[in-house]
């Protein structure tokens, strides 16, 4: 019983001392988040003018003038942070080289070279990142060396990053990429969205990438080119839809179809009967954006379609193309009659009428209504009428 006793009271301690720690480190954080912010205020204040200065002078001609008052080291940290704002917060090449050639007239591009190529880990993360947002071309051949030394961990898109900012052409983009291959983790959006921070042409190297044959590659070019949309895009997608992969087959094919306004019949056919039900529902969902009267068939053919998802975003779709997509509908649910098959299409019909009787007042609705239980009454023959709305 004693020493049960004593095992609860040092219990009891320890979990005082910890609660004490605790509090201790969150005061001290936020003493130092306040103090800090004091610190700031007060360089804005006295640095006003300055600032103002940058701003007003950012179109000209002549080179940004340095501060005339003495700076300390904590200010000259203000004062990085300020301009890696500014910088970032322009897409002119010439107004940031203007404010790169300040960061260097400071001293900063120089301060932050040494600690990227000597001191502690953190410290090199850190200019890294000052680095980038600098757009210093000079740090590329450190920070690639960084790069491909560097562990899988967050502060890896922190120099990739770095490395795409900083990029003099397409070959040091290239470089940062096939250094991350290695880690091999699937981040494609990631990727892209570091590759768009460069000054390259971003278009034709995701082109490129489309072509090799490494699968990550593949899927970033893929993920990237889809900021675009021309013939040449849905060209080189439709290559990749019949992949050994099956993912990059669904980037392809999502590509393909966000790239063109007219699907040929063939290619439609092919997609419908892909064996990634995926695939197919993507394929129904770009046709029922195109709301265009020739597709008609090949909506009424995916009302086959075993994937439920499949067959009702095509009922959908022959829905919002009128009186004739409306049609197929209903004659494709009279050939499935006492089927799970129709069973399923016959509950979207009623549905969907169910909705639109809702909604009287919005006249395209009211005629697909009507449009709807006409053609549902007609050809399925229900007995138990459901009122057309006046």
């Amino acid at each position: 019983m004693i020493n049960s006793t004593s095992i609860a009271i040092n219990l009891l301690y320890v979990l005082i001392a910890c609660n004490a720690i605790f509090i201790v480190v969150v005061y001290a954080m936020k003493l130092k988040e306040v103090k800090t912010k004091r610190a700031s205020d007060q360089f804005q204040i006295k640095f006003k003018d300055y600032l103002i200065y940058i701003q007003a002078h950012l179109h000209g001609e002549e080179r940004l003038r340095l501060p005339n008052i003495p700076m300390s080291q904590a200010e000259r940290g203000f004062l990085q942070d300020w301009l890696n704002d500014l910088i970032e917060s322009f897409t002119d090449a010439k107004q940031r080289q203007k404010l790169t050639l300040l960061c260097e007239d400071l001293g900063l591009i120089e301060y932050h070279m040494q600690r990227l190529g000597g001191g502690s880990y953190r410290e090199k993360v850190d200019a890294a990142y000052h680095l980038g947002c600098m757009r210093v071309e000079e740090a590329v051949p450190l920070l690639l060396k960084m790069l491909r030394q560097h562990k899988h961990d967050s502060s890896l898109f922190v120099i990739a990053r770095a490395v795409a900012k900083c990029a003099r052409d397409e070959h040091d983009v290239k470089q940062m990429v096939r250094s991350l291959l290695k880690h091999e983790k699937g981040f494609y959006d990631l990727l892209v969205d570091i590759i768009q921070e460069s000054d390259i042409d971003q278009y034709a190297l995701f082109a490129e990438f489309v072509q090799e044959e490494h699968p990550t590659l593949i899927m970033i070019g893929l993920t990237g080119l889809r900021e675009y949309s021309s013939p040449g895009v849905a060209s080189a997608a439709y290559r990749l839809i019949d992949h050994e992969r099956e993912e990059i087959q669904v980037r392809a094919v999502e590509l393909y179809l966000n790239s063109s306004h007219l699907f040929p019949k063939n290619v439609v056919d092919k997609l419908l009967r892909h064996a990634n039900g995926e695939i197919r529902l993507l394929t129904i969902q770009a046709l029922a954006t195109l709301r265009n009267e020739t597709y008609v068939n090949a909506l009424k053919e995916a009302l086959k379609d075993e994937d439920k998802r499949v067959v009702y975003a095509s009922a959908i779709a022959l829905i919002h193309l009128g009186q004739t997509g409306i049609a197929a509908l209903c004659t494709g649910a009279v050939a499935y009659r006492g089927q799970a098959q129709g069973k399923w299409i016959q509950a979207i019909i009623e549905e969907e009428i169910k909705q639109l009787s809702t909604e009287p007042h919005d006249l395209d609705k009211l005629t697909r209504y009507n449009a709807l239980l006409y053609a549902y009454e007609k050809t399925l023959g229900k007995k138990n009428r459901i009122y057309r709305v006046v």
